[in-house]
């Protein structure tokens, strides 16, 4: 670790500062006089500086105590995981980019960020805006480019940049030569003070504080320092940036990284940092410490460690110029699962940091080193270290406290010390500036006006948030399209014209689609009516056939009977089959008979002509079924031409695209007013607790500002 000799400043009594921030010195100086104090951040351009408030805290209370400001380096640079998301024609090693919810959703930016003067990494996803109220697909089927244009364009966190390294292979921070980034850069920081001095534009003239950190990286890399890195350069800046924030005077401020402060060696490996990974290493509690650290992390989205492979430890080995990877035991067997996995040796095991560390230095060197995964790298540093983080920094400090809560549990022991959390009052210490503001669009809107001063702007913004709140609240209720355009009519009076055009096209509209509506339901009625009658006529020749064989057939068959019965008396024979003549009296009983049958016969006829024309009815009623349903066709086919015509009209079609066109429109104003309002109230909420350290020297020279914002930092002590 280097030292800082840059002179220190007037000490301010200590009862310029907020109680918390004293009591909570004074606890730590009891508890751990000889611990010093540590910030670990990626980069130097972002909110770490901003800490030199707990520098001017601990000059008044405890001049004596030590800091350290760390570059955290053993990450992988920001790398998108597809590729195909680069712009076009990207050949650079490294791009900028912006954050939105579209082509750069898994962006996560690791030592490359930077925020404009009241910029933020707030990303309204189109999770979060269909969650309140917008119908973010129905606004994709229309807007130029589709839903990835939508996305790219409309989801964007304002004032926020990242580098990004476009190469096809992860790349550790520490090994990112400045060489091959500092052009992309030097684009990102004057980008962001562009942007800047467009919101403060008189501040300019007042201190150049981007030409000046502009001006120390070109010093830095004009120095001809071989192979250097872009860590390299941002250790360097570190207590340049500490003193530009506090506006002079300097910290009792060492510096170093992370690859320094975790180097595992057979020299370092005793020190206590590494005392945790005994846990995992040793035969008897190695099962134990698995187990906790998967309880601690359950449910949170952190891989449990079976998801890095069997035999995973929650520590992260980097071997320079090789990569960085999970660390694994497993059968006598120790892997790291570096990209390309290494298999160390097939027949060995590690019982303890030492025998690990002989291991790792004789097949690598004394370089590597070994990083605990988010949940145990706090645990790691806090066994030496007093940690301090900004409030909403380290979203993971609740599973390390169940992790070590669980070790302890267990007998194994953890002397760690607790973390300081320092919470701000950004927005409130703006008070002290005398400035004006050009906010961004989203802001202007949200404070109602295109220029404000500071004291205003520190005087409004809870307010602020809280206002735009309520408007998220209010255009999630709004259900229909002429509510929301009367909500927009309140802010842009071009709505009224827009509404009363609404009204008229879709009067017009409705009137047509209710027209083509009653007579879509009489087709339908026709096509039921038609389907009906088809199948009434099979119905009715069953009926016919049915009729048929109970009355005709039996009359058809009896006189059928008769014939045969009078063809047989024709020709009468004796028992031996010859012919023989009848009797008188046989020839009279036959007379009688036939008689008798021609009656029958006659009256059977009658009866068969009766039948005749009393079926008839069911050929009249299968005809008038045919008849009928040929009409409800004809009457079908009519009104579906005319339903077509009134669909097809340019009055009907110019009244729908009117409706839509307007309704598309209404919906991406809501689209982009919760997003404004979301982007104003998250980022001013968000920025007030973590900000850039820059901002501060950019519009308070005179570091009034800052002065504030350390007389106000309230601190709490949190237990690990």
């Amino acid at each position: 670790m280097s030292q800082d000799q840059s002179p220190a400043s007037t000490c301010e009594p200590a009862s310029a500062f907020h109680p918390s921030a004293i009591e909570s010195v004074r606890v730590l100086r009891e508890r751990f006089p000889e611990a010093p104090f540590l910030t670990l951040g990626q980069t130097v351009l972002w909110d770490e500086p901003t800490k030199a408030a707990f520098c001017c805290i601990l000059d008044a209370l405890d001049g004596d105590s030590r800091m350290v400001a760390a570059v955290h380096d053993t990450d992988y640079f920001a790398k998108l995981p597809d590729p195909s998301a680069l712009p076009p024609g990207t050949d650079a090693p490294f791009v900028l980019l912006p954050h939105n919810d579209g082509d750069t959703r898994a962006l996560w930016s690791a030592a490359g960020e930077i925020s404009a003067l009241l910029g933020a990494e707030t990303v309204p996803t189109r999770a979060y805006l269909t969650q309140h109220g917008v119908a973010f697909d129905r606004v994709a089927k229309r807007y130029p480019g589709g839903e990835r244009a939508l996305l790219n364009e409309e989801t964007a966190a304002w004032g926020w940049r990242a580098l990004v390294h476009t190469g096809s292979h992860p790349l550790i921070a520490a090994e990112v030569q400045l060489a091959q980034v500092l052009e992309t850069l030097k684009e990102q920081v004057a980008w962001a003070f562009e942007q800047s001095y467009q919101i403060a534009p008189q501040m300019r003239a007042q201190k150049d504080v981007g030409a000046q950190i502009l001006s120390w990286i070109d010093e830095f890399a004009s120095a001809g320092q071989k192979n250097a890195t872009l860590s390299d350069l941002y250790r360097w800046l570190t207590p340049k940036l500490w003193c530009l924030a506090r506006g002079g005077g300097g910290c009792n401020l060492e510096t170093s990284t992370s690859m320094e402060l975790f180097r595992f060696n057979r020299e370092t490996c005793s020190r206590p940092r590494f005392g945790i990974v005994d846990a995992f290493l040793k035969p008897k509690t190695r099962r134990i410490a698995r187990d906790c650290y998967n309880e601690a992390v359950a449910g949170s989205g952190i891989y449990t460690l079976d998801g890095f492979g069997e035999g995973a430890v929650p520590f992260d080995v980097v071997i320079p110029g090789r990569g960085r990877g999970t660390l694994r035991l497993h059968e006598g067997s120790v892997w790291i699962q570096t990209e390309t996995p290494i298999e160390i040796c097939s027949s060995c095991d590690c019982h303890d940091v030492h025998q690990l560390a002989d291991l790792l230095e004789g097949e690598f060197g004394p370089d590597v080193a070994l990083v605990g995964k988010a949940v145990s790298l706090i645990s790691m540093l806090s066994a030496e270290f007093i940690f301090v983080f900004h409030e909403k920094a380290s979203s993971y400090t609740d599973r390390t406290q169940k992790l070590n809560t669980c070790l302890r549990e267990h007998n194994i022991a953890l002397p760690l010390k607790p973390m300081l959390r320092l919470r701000y009052s950004s927005w409130d210490a703006l008070s002290s500036v005398e400035a004006e503001l050009s906010p961004p669009p989203h802001l202007a809107q949200a404070f109602d006006q295109p220029t404000i001063s500071a004291r205003d702007f520190s005087a409004r913004w809870k307010a602020v948030c809280t206002s735009e709140d309520a408007v998220i609240d209010k255009l999630k209720a709004l259900q229909s399209p002429r509510d929301l355009m009367g909500f927009l009519s309140k802010r842009d009076s071009s709505w009224n014209e827009k509404i009363e055009l609404y009204a008229q096209s879709r009067e017009r509209f409705v009137a047509s689609r209710t027209a083509v509506q009653v007579l879509g339901r009489e087709i339908d009625e026709l096509k039921l009516r038609v389907r009906e009658l088809k199948a009434r006529i099979p119905q009715l020749e069953r009926e016919k056939g049915e009729d048929f064989r109970a009355r005709v057939q039996p009359v058809r068959e009896r006189i059928s009977d008769i014939r045969e019965a009078q063809a047989a008396r024709l020709t009468t024979v004796d028992e031996n089959g010859k012919p023989r003549k009848l009797s008188k009296d046989e020839r009279a009983q036959q007379a009688r008979v036939e008689v008798q049958e021609e009656e029958e016969l006659s009256r059977l006829k009658d009866e068969l002509a009766w039948l005749a024309k009393d079926r008839a009815r069911f050929d009249e009623a299968i005809h008038e079924a045919l008849r009928e349903a040929r009409k409800a066709r004809g009457e079908g086919r009519a009104k579906v031409e005319q339903k077509l015509s009134i669909e097809r009209s340019e009055e009907m079609k110019a009244a729908r695209e009117t409706v839509r066109a307007l309704q598309y429109e209404a919906e991406l104003a809501r689209l982009r007013r919760v997003r404004d309002a979301f982007m104003a109230a998250s980022g001013l909420r968000y920025t007030n607790l973590r900000p850039t350290s820059w901002w501060f020297p950019l519009l308070s020279p005179d570091a009034k500002w800052f002065q504030a914002l350390s007389h106000s930092a309230q601190a709490r002590i949190e237990e690990l």
